[in-house]
């Protein structure tokens, strides 16, 4: 199969490196993985949002903000193909062409960032859209997509299933600040408006449930026609 798996940052690299967890993720990526094309594109995390803050009050624009987090989230990429092995291309892309061309070498490809203006949600999009996969699953510090922010609305209900018109109305809610993005950035809605590539929304922190949404059995919200 081909499948693109969107790993937060701050899933393994929060205001720290979480060893254990990168760990982890590369032993379920080698575990599961059957030789398709498969992609993980890898968050910035809190560090990356710690570069943006500091790009900001040295009076940097949003899009420099933007190519800080960027190299960040390459160096994340960086350690967690080392971490994978043999078994993932030891290359980290820097365009959506480097992520078509290292596909074809039956090996994961691990990518960060890769423009100013788009979130990494947004190359996951974009790369579902290269290698033509089934799914994108979208591995964060939460359950899934919720009616609100759960981390500052407790009433905010997880929404286990929705139609991609239901999902842009939440996208378009969202802030587009550099380090702001939360379900999906402008770009990567567009994108996925146009390509219909199902979304599996599940919580990072549970491998098994990341294992469940790549094989295509469930998450925690799906967001397909």
């Amino acid at each position: 199969m081909n499948v693109v798996l969107k790993l937060g940052g701050s899933v393994v690299f929060g205001d720290e490196i979480h060893v254990d967890a990168l760990k982890a993720y590369a032993g379920l990526l080698g575990d599961v993985f059957d030789g398709g094309r498969w992609v993980v594109v890898v968050g910035g995390g809190g560090l990356a949002r710690r570069y943006i803050e500091a790009g900001r009050k040295i009076g940097l624009d949003e899009a420099s903000c933007d190519e800080a987090a960027i190299k960040i989230t390459r160096i994340h990429a960086y350690l967690l193909a080392r971490a994978i092995g043999d078994k993932a291309v030891q290359t980290i892309p820097s365009s959506v062409d480097d992520i078509r061309f290292l596909t074809g070498f039956g090996k994961i490809v691990v990518s960060g960032g890769l423009t100013a203006g788009q979130s990494t949600m947004a190359v996951s999009v974009h790369a579902a859209s290269v290698i033509k996969a089934e799914r994108v699953v979208v591995a964060s510090d939460v359950d899934g997509v919720y009616s609100d922010d759960p981390k500052k609305n407790p009433d905010a209900k997880l929404i286990p299933r929705m139609t991609f018109e239901e999902f842009a109305e939440i996208g378009r809610r969202i802030s587009q600040l550099a380090g702001h993005y939360q379900v999906v950035d402008a770009v990567g809605l567009a994108m996925a408006l146009r390509t219909r590539i199902p979304l599996y929304y599940v919580n990072g922190h549970r491998l098994e449930d990341v294992r469940e949404a790549l094989l295509g059995r469930g998450a925690g919200t799906i967001v397909s026609d």
